[in-house]
């Protein structure tokens, strides 16, 4: 198990309040992150989340363990960030949720060039 996935696997579905979104967002099969939140929950020895068919919530060990989760990955692309930035080149995933008018108007003029200027950015554009 690569327990850096499960854990950021885990804080996605508690984030995103169900393993169906949790997976959409980060470009998985809802059977990896569920497999990858199960495998934790095992190598853990705990329940971190009460499932039912309409929802997820944490257990008492699952909040404490949600809190500490969020901080690691928090810490980890601190660290990540601070080793990029000494190359002063942008690089990884630009996130946006924009009304899909907007977009037209004013994002998608510029971003022929914005990708030309910065090709190691990444977009995810999405409308709300």
């Amino acid at each position: 198990m690569d327990q850096f996935a499960a854990i950021r696997s885990f804080v996605k579905v508690v984030e995103a309040g169900g393993f169906s979104e949790a997976a959409r967002q980060l470009y998985l099969a809802v059977s990896s992150v569920t497999r990858q939140v199960n495998a934790l929950e095992a190598m853990l020895n705990t329940q971190l989340l009460d499932r039912s068919t309409r929802s997820i919530t944490l257990t008492p060990q699952g909040h404490k363990y949600y809190d500490k989760a969020v901080q690691i990955l928090q810490d980890m692309e601190a660290v990540n960030l601070s080793v990029i930035e000494q190359g002063d080149v942008p690089r990884g995933i630009l996130r946006a949720s924009l009304p899909v008018a907007f977009g037209r108007l004013h994002i998608a003029p510029l971003l022929g060039r914005f990708l030309a200027q910065y090709p190691e950015v990444k977009l995810d554009l999405r409308s709300l």
